[in-house]
């Protein structure tokens, strides 16, 4: 079918269709039945334009929640000044129904009389001698001694909550609180049964690389029949085209495949393209992707935890990059807050494989094909990780 018959087919159901979704068609025609028919049946659920998230979501059950790109803005003193209101002001309603934040004022507020009270602020900066961290708010600043293990888990540039009581030449802050995940949350699964498989860092090529461990994983997935099979594939495969091509096409012909590039890899069309990061749905899970060179800084920053570990801890602060540098670039908001709370979070890159729950969102750290090829499969109808060792 060429492009014309693609367009009229879509015309006579009153829809149009855009360049990246015929051309999609056009190199993938038997895709084109499936889509029509799960296409919704009501024309109020269908947009007028079929785009190519659509056409992800309709013909996948796949949905991008968020993929942590926007327009980058050129660095000025007022657009950095938008940029940290926007963020203060976003991360700000986290703590809103936080009743431990009691007398919580603005810091232009608080006076001699006041001997207790709450604060919501931005990190300035810390002084690890002192045991001290200089905060704001869009009122003013202030120091505030902090002589509890909190201090070593505040990085600059966050928003927390602090409940500070007056001590000395300076208030001290007996609770520090972040975002966090709400204590009671439901635990999203679908009503049938989909596996998704995270795997990632087979670095073809190198020298490290194992090919026996990657024989074993091709032998697993020769006696696999797991229906409606989402393959995530988070990076570390190789910067050869033709390699990369090679390793999809070994996948499962049935199975779905999702490929989030790292920097160094080929770029390949996979069933679906993802930025690094990203944020995506399946029957109402909501998994977070990120091939983890975006999280480089936080693991050498809490050096000796694990990357599960770390992840929980940015996981708390609901931002998966909270410190500001010079080098990074900045946007009209903070494209890096978490609003929406992930059900799964799953980092590649660093080959060190972990797992851990915390408050109903699973936390996944994968392996490596150069040393430890631990990965991990979950039911999301079941919410089951289920930890696979091609060893």
């Amino acid at each position: 079918m060429d492009k014309q018959e693609i367009i009229k087919l879509f015309l006579e159901r009153g829809l149009q269709i855009d360049s990246k979704s015929l051309e999609f068609f056009a190199a993938n025609e038997g895709k084109l039945g499936d889509f029509i028919k799960r296409m919704p049946e009501k024309k109020d659920e269908l947009p007028s334009n079929i785009t190519m998230d659509f056409v992800k979501k309709t013909l996948l059950g796949l949905e991008v929640v968020q993929d942590f790109s926007a327009p980058q803005k050129t660095y000025t003193t007022e657009n950095a000044i938008r940029y940290f209101n926007n963020r203060y002001e976003t991360m700000k309603m986290f703590f809103m129904d936080k009743p431990s934040l009691e007398n919580l004022v603005s810091i232009n507020k608080i006076t001699d009389n006041i001997k207790k009270f709450s604060i919501i602020a931005m990190v300035k900066e810390k002084d690890a001698h002192e045991k001290t961290v200089a905060v704001e708010d869009q009122t003013g600043d202030i120091t505030v001694l902090i002589d509890s293990k909190d201090f070593e888990d505040i990085v600059p540039d966050e928003i927390v909550g602090m409940v500070c009581e007056k001590a000395g030449s300076l208030p001290k802050a007996a609770n520090v609180i972040f975002p966090d995940v709400p204590l009671k949350r439901d635990v999203n699964k679908t009503d049938e049964d989909v596996f998704c498989l995270f795997i990632s860092d087979f670095h073809f090529g190198s020298e490290n690389f194992n090919k026996k461990y990657y024989e074993n994983f091709l032998e697993w997935l020769k006696k696999t029949n797991y229906s409606n099979l989402f393959i995530f594939v988070l990076g570390g495969i190789s910067s050869e085209e033709k390699t990369v091509k090679e390793f999809f096409s070994e996948l499962p012909k049935d199975s779905v495949k999702i490929y989030l590039r790292d920097e160094r890899d080929a770029g390949f069309s996979s069933d679906c393209n993802l930025n690094n990061p990203c944020m995506v749905r399946i029957g109402g899970v909501v998994i977070l992707l990120c091939s983890g060179r975006v999280l480089e800084f936080y693991v050498k920053l809490w050096d000796g935890l694990g990357v599960e570990k770390v992840m929980l801890n940015l996981l708390k602060k609901r931002h998966i990059d909270p410190v500001f540098s010079a080098n990074k670039k900045i946007y009209d908001k903070d494209i890096f807050v978490l609003e929406t709370l992930p059900d799964i979070f799953v980092a590649s890159h660093f080959h060190r494989p972990g797992e851990l729950n915390y408050k109903g969102t699973s936390i996944l750290s994968l392996g490596s094909f150069t040393q430890q090829p631990v990965f991990w499969l979950t039911n999301l109808r079941t919410r089951e990780i289920i930890k696979l060792d091609f060893t």
